[in-house]
């Protein structure tokens, strides 16, 4: 029986990049998909699911929204732009998304490239 791996509500993808058998190609899809949505949308931000048995979590990227108020104002917010499993990256069913307990904070696209850069920057190197 494959043991339940719990992170933190409120973990990141940096929280729980040390434990990823392969972080580099984990980021590397997850940037992927955060560039399609902030070509789409301007912006985009990534959390991770934080209930699950992969090893690799799922994860979800939200996008821009403006949600316009009864006042003719608009809030500025986040609207999911997609869900993906950790594993495979194969986008999530609209039921997986909703059943699948999501972090409650994620990172950005300046933080996510300077952990992908971390990544590849040898071993003793100081920026």
């Amino acid at each position: 029986m494959a043991r339940t791996k719990h992170y933190p509500p409120d973990a990141t993808i940096a929280d729980i990049l040390p434990d990823l058998a392969d972080g580099e190609a984990y980021l590397r899809h997850v940037l992927v998909t955060m560039r399609m949505c902030q070509k789409h949308y301007g912006d985009a931000w990534v959390r991770i699911g934080v209930t699950g048995r992969s090893p690799t979590p799922s994860y979800r990227i939200d996008r821009p929204d403006e949600t316009a108020s009864g006042d003719g104002t608009y809030e500025a917010g986040q609207a999911l732009f997609g869900a993906y499993g950790g594993r495979s990256h194969d986008r999530f069913t609209q039921i997986n998304t909703a059943e699948t307990r999501w972090s409650t904070r994620s990172l950005g696209m300046a933080e996510m490239l300077a952990l992908h850069d971390g990544l590849r920057r040898p071993k003793g190197d100081v920026a």
